[in-house]
């Protein structure tokens, strides 16, 4: 047979080399691969070059079938018969052609002619037992045994292909130092579609790249142009969208328009408030939308749903001007914000506080649709009803300014709901340390409540001043003040209030000071939050209680409660609590001589005082690291540091706490004495000038690695096939050694994925995080993971890639497995087979890959050593392991086969029978079909 044919490409392909690999190894498994994804996202290219690199694999040659430009049904299979140059477009004659030659059938753009081209391709491959077939669709094929495969958005590869399509459009441009972060953010805005890149980049001869960046709000009108010898849809984005809605029924391009109104990603509750689709089925027209790669889904504890940014805006173009959807979604998301509301103190709180984490731009959106309708108090209920979450994950500064911006509209409130915005204002400017406009709106917020009759503005009148009394050191009336709150909140009957006050109370006695007290008191809110499952306050009261034993110089107590809160604040980013145990942390690393890993981790918990505004403890960071800087030292260092600290306090007009002040005096008179007077006025009237950022960049050492108090080495015992499991020297790691679920999963992707790169990682691990996000959620993720394993070198980091360290002694049932096949030991293999791939992780789509290959090969080396028996006599032992591919998989048919196969070999009709008749059923029910005629030849008398 000839070697085929494959279309010639007429421009270069970029990057998916990670891709490219993980599908050879696909293809060297399956016979069924499918690549699905949006119109524009690469596949046929992806398809192309994999095939061409594929040829020497396949004798019987590598052949191309496009069906893009078919309109007809029945088109289909004379275009396959086309391919092979065959006079006769008949199945038979096609696999008659084929027969038993190996060989890679390519065919492209089934999603118009999904059913012919589905059937077509089932009948092929039970006519043609070595022929293997790799389709490109929106929408997978549903056939069975077909693998999945949908292609990814280009990581920094799309920046490349940028670039080498900018420089064929306009020879001589670059890439620069000053146009690189504008390349990097149309790449990123354009969800690194490369057909969208590739139009963005042909018009670099008329605009630089930061004006197509500034048009990128019109995406549709913008990306035009491209190959004029490429067919129509690939010539402008719209073309490309166009022929996706054709293929959409009425319902479904319905639902598709109404899902615009969503800025990010939504769950099936926000679609179902949203749509409106009349007597059609919701859930039906979603799942066909995801099934045709224009709706994407993410997995997680909660499913959730997102457009790419280009089908959104032409999703909102097909809405166009009706109000309706963005009206319901407002509406959806002000019953969330309020139900999470009343969640926030208790067992659900750690889940709601995700949820609003996640609905944060969606939030937003609905916050301006009220605003623009005029719709005031809807407004307000949706910022007041967040501002407590905005508290507790540190996010002051935003939630702020949408309250602010609240009050400031014309209109007039409801009382309560009124003074309930004014007391979050002045509560998170008074956080912020804008004690003027803090007092201000305080004051107006108490006078509110007290004019409603309600007592509740009286408490946190009381909680407040006792704050502001404790930040100027005064810590009697602190007490005085923080002793009346706790009263009237018992007096109140608010439980959830009462923890709160006792754990500021003990906060304030902490700063005085009064450690037997603070300990008393965060105890004591530590088993009432225990009781009612607040996982916020206890996070924060193990911190308090880690405050106490590091004051009292307790040290192994101290670290092991503050690393607990540290846990805590990482996994369910509590801004506050992650922030102080940090601080702490670091001091105990002072302590210990561990200057780098003192400034690490006082560094990680100034940026996040400083990101959230809290300039009081910033102050506090600052002479902390004047300290670590003093042990150094680096006398001049210190003492910048503590006269900017010291301007930061006489702005807030507070003292240093009265716990730090002895540390603090201490290392200022040392500081006094190592240098001449002349010497240390310069210093610190250059530390009062600078700004804290170019303060932080002098003689600066480059961060430490992160560190790891490193174990002896102990073997790792690892499973995966089934239930995951990990022991370390013989004892299992539970939840608690991982903290919480990535970890684990960061585990397994870099065991399983060889060498990778960061952005790789987070497009399988966190697909739709920010490079912002990603960073802080990779690092602290990877951090606990080192953590969980003892020590930092079982993961490993070189030339800009992250691997699992082999070279140390483990274990792996994987990797057991893999080993036995290609030794040839398949009954070892097969027994090592406990189940499908880390059936308790879920279904993250690089876990249902490696999990869909190792069926596969488990399932191959069952055919395979069933087959040397069947063919030594061994048939009883051949029957048993076809009996147990069927286990694994009902519908595998050429189980079914061989068994009807053996029985009739022995004379038993009736065995075969029903052995034909078990399958007949089980396609029938499953999969509406029925055997292969090949299945049903053997029957025939």
């Amino acid at each position: 047979m000839a070697e085929g044919h494959l279309p010639v490409r007429l421009s270069s392909f970029v990057g998916r080399e990670a891709e490219l690999a993980e599908l050879a190894g696909l293809l060297g498994g399956r016979r069924l691969l499918t690549l699905t994804g949006p119109g524009g996202g690469g596949k046929t290219r992806l398809a192309l070059t994999l095939a061409e690199r594929l040829r020497p694999s396949y004798p019987g040659g590598v052949w191309w079938v496009g069906l893009a430009e078919l309109t007809e049904p029945e088109a289909v299979l004379p275009a396959v018969a086309e391919a092979f140059a065959l006079p006769e477009a008949t199945e038979e004659a096609v696999a008659g052609k084929i027969a038993d030659a190996r060989l890679l059938l390519v065919i492209d753009n089934c999603e118009h002619l999904l059913g012919p081209a589905a059937r077509l391709v089932r009948r092929l491959l039970r006519s043609c037992p070595s022929l293997t077939v790799l389709a490109t669709s929106q929408e997978a094929l549903g056939n069975p045994g077909e693998s999945v495969f949908r292609v990814p958005p280009l990581g920094e590869a799309a920046v490349r292909l940028f670039v080498e399509r900018a420089q064929a459009a306009s020879y001589g441009f670059e890439q620069t130092a000053a146009n690189a972060a504008d390349i990097a953010s149309i790449c990123e805005r354009l969800d690194g579609v490369p057909l969208a890149i590739e139009l963005a980049a042909a018009w670099v001869p008329a605009l630089s790249p930061a004006q197509i960046a500034d048009r990128l709000d019109d995406s549709l009108r913008v990306l035009t142009g491209g190959d004029r010898e490429a067919m129509p849809r690939h010539r402008t984005l719209r073309g490309a969208l166009d022929w996706s809605w054709r293929l959409l029924d009425d319902p479904e391009r319905a639902l598709l328009a109404q899902l615009a109104v969503f800025p990010a990603s939504f769950t099936i509750d926000g679609v179902e408030a949203v749509a409106e689709l009349g007597d059609a089925d919701v859930l039906q027209a979603l799942s066909r939308l995801v099934n045709r790669s224009l709706v994407m889904v993410q997995q997680g504890d909660e499913v959730r749903y997102r457009l790419l940014q280009i089908v959104r805006q032409y999703a909102a173009h097909q809405l166009g001007e009706d109000p309706g959807p963005a009206r319901r979604q407002a509406q959806y998301v002000l019953r969330l914000v309020e139900r999470a509301a009343r969640k926030l103190g208790g067992e659900e709180q750690q889940e709601w506080l995700d949820t609003l984490t996640e609905e944060r731009r969606t939030i937003r959106s609905a916050l301006r649709w009220f605003i623009d309708a005029g719709e005031l108090e809807s407004a307000a209920r949706i910022a007041v009803g967040v501002w407590w979450a905005g508290y507790l994950l540190g996010r002051y500064g935003e939630v702020r300014s949408w309250l602010e911006e609240v009050l400031q509209l014309p209109g007039e409130l409801p009382d309560a709901l009124r003074a309930e915005a004014l007391v979050a204002v002045g509560t998170l400017a008074h956080l912020q340390g804008d004690a003027e406009l803090a007092e201000t709106r305080l004051r107006e917020g108490f006078a509110a409540y007290r004019e409603a009759g309600d007592r509740t503005g009286e408490a946190m009148e009381l909680n407040w001043l006792g704050g502001v009394a404790m930040r100027q050191g005064d810590y009697a009336e602190a007490r005085r003040l923080g002793e009346r709150c706790l009263a009237l909140w018992r007096e109140l009957g608010d439980e959830s209030k009462v923890s709160r006050a006792l754990d500021f109370q003990g906060m304030r006695e902490l700063l005085a000071g009064e450690l037997d007290q603070a300990g008393s008191l965060a105890r004591e809110a530590r088993a009432r939050y225990e009781h009612d499952g607040d996982g916020e306050g206890l996070g924060w009261v193990t911190m308090l209680l880690g405050a106490v034993a590091h004051y009292r110089g307790e040290r192994l107590v101290a670290r092991t409660l503050l690393t607990e809160a540290r846990r805590r604040g990482e996994a369910n980013r509590q801004t506050a609590t992650l922030a102080w145990s940090l601080h702490l942390l670091g001091a105990e690393a002072r302590r210990d001589g561990e200057l780098d890993e003192s400034d690490r981790l006082l560094d990680e918990s100034l940026r996040l005082h400083a990101d959230s505004g809290n300039r009081w403890r910033v102050a506090s960071l600052l002479e902390a690291l004047a300290a670590t800087a003093h042990a150094r030292t680096d006398v001049p260092r210190a003492v910048r540091l503590l006269a900017h600290a010291a301007s930061i306090r006489e702005k807030l007009r507070t003292p240093v706490p009265a716990v730090e002040a002895a540390d603090v005096s201490s290392v200022l008179e040392a500081a006094r004495t190592a240098v001449p007077a002349e010497e240390f006025r310069r210093y610190w009237a250059e530390g009062e000038m600078l700004g804290l950022d170019a303060l932080l960049g002098i003689e600066r050492k480059s961060p430490a690695p992160v560190t790891i108090v490193e174990s002896r080495i102990e073997p790792l015992g690892i499973l995966a096939l089934g239930v995951s499991e990990v022991r370390r020297n013989e004892t299992v790691l539970d939840a608690a050694d991982w903290g919480y679920a990535k970890p684990r999963e960061l585990f397994y992707y870099l065991l399983d994925s060889g060498p990778v790169r960061k952005d790789q990682i987070g497009a399988e691990l966190w697909p739709d995080a920010s490079a912002t996000s990603l960073r802080n959620s990779f690092h602290s993720c990877l951090h606990q993971l080192r953590r969980t394993l003892g020590r930092s070198d079982w993961i490993t980091f070189r030339k800009g890639r992250y691997e699992f360290n082999r070279s140390l002694d483990h274990s792996y049932d994987v990797t057991d497995l893999e080993s036995a096949v290609t030794s040839g030991d398949l009954q070892r293999a097969i027994d090592l087979y406990g189940g499908d791939y880390l059936t308790d992780l879920g279904g993250s789509p690089w876990i249902e890959t490696r999990r869909q290959s190792l069926r596969q090969l488990f399932e191959d080396s069952l055919f395979t050593l069933a087959s040397e028996y069947a063919a030594t006599g061994r048939d009883a032992e051949a029957i048993a392991l076809y009996e147990r591919a069927i286990a694994h998989d009902p519908l595998l048919e050429p189980a079914h086969r061989a068994l009807i196969q053996l029985h009739l070999s022995h004379g038993n009709r009736a065995q075969a029978v029903r052995q034909y008749k078990l399958l007949s059923s089980l396609l029938a029910e499953d999969l509406n079909t029925t055997p292969s005629p090949q299945t049903t030849a053997l029957l025939r008398p």
